[in-house]
């Protein structure tokens, strides 16, 4: 290779990749109390996003670090930014895209072992491959110190990406994004420097599982994601915490 094919030579990095474990393999990730109710769970799951595609080899990318990384490097690909991909413990089977908050402290607790578990997978993921992946860790909206203490984690376990805050459905029962209920979260963001990210399939409704469901939510689904951002804008969020950085 000559000076001049160096010189045009570009580091190429994916903004949005996604990965995650193979099912069973959350288990070892879960807090013990939970294995009882994950087995139960796993026994009867349906993949909701279950197609050929998935069941090809090619899902082995989600979880397999040297067949990721091949897969990549083919593509001239040499770092990325990775949102989640597979289905994470107790997930609703009925949910095209990110389901609704949950409706009670139960399945809050539950929902959010399962998030965690997929965190702590990602940052073992993440480190088989040192400053390639920028994992981006998931967050729940329900219990805000939950919320500030994973924060704290993501930081310490090297998730650099940040963290994906889930989009608020209208009709929930948890407070809009513009409510200054989740400056902690801000804060917590702003000072540790942790980037806040806002992804498409979040904030949607629980529109049937059917044609005519995925086809709604197909068309809207633009409208929602903008709606996050819009909430954050209008609240005042980059007034009160100049620092914070979101991708969106």
């Amino acid at each position: 290779m000559d000076q001049s094919e160096k010189e045009t030579r570009y580091a190429v990095i994916s903004s949005d990749g996604h990965a995650g474990a193979d099912l069973l393999d959350y288990r070892p990730y879960l807090e013990g109390r939970h294995h009882e109710e994950f087995d139960r769970w796993a026994a009867q799951m349906v993949n909701p996003f279950e197609s050929e595609h998935l069941l090809s080899k090619a899902q082995d990318c989600n979880w397999d670090d040297r067949v990721r990384n091949a897969d990549l490097e083919s593509q001239g690909i040499v770092g990325e930014v990775i949102y989640p991909n597979t289905v994470p413990p107790f997930y609703p089977q009925t949910q095209f895209f990110v389901p609704p908050p949950p409706s009670d402290r139960a399945q809050y607790e539950q929902r959010w072992a399962g998030l965690r578990a997929h965190n702590r997978w990602l940052a073992d993921f993440c480190a088989q491959s040192p400053g390639r992946r920028a994992g981006v860790a998931q967050i729940m909206l329900n219990d805000i110190g939950d919320a500030v203490a994973e924060i704290r984690w993501v930081k310490e376990s090297g998730l650099f990406g940040g963290i994906l805050v889930p989009g608020i459905p209208p009709g929930s029962a948890l407070p809009p994004l513009f409510d200054p209920v989740y400056d902690p979260i801000w804060a917590a963001c702003q000072d540790l420097d942790v980037p806040v990210n806002l992804h498409s399939g979040g904030g949607v409704p629980a529109y049937p599982h059917d044609p005519r469901g995925l086809a709604v939510l197909l068309s809207e689904i633009t409208w929602f994601s903008n709606r996050v951002l819009a909430h954050l804008i209008f609240g005042g969020v980059f007034e009160r915490f100049p620092r914070l950085k979101v991708a969106f």
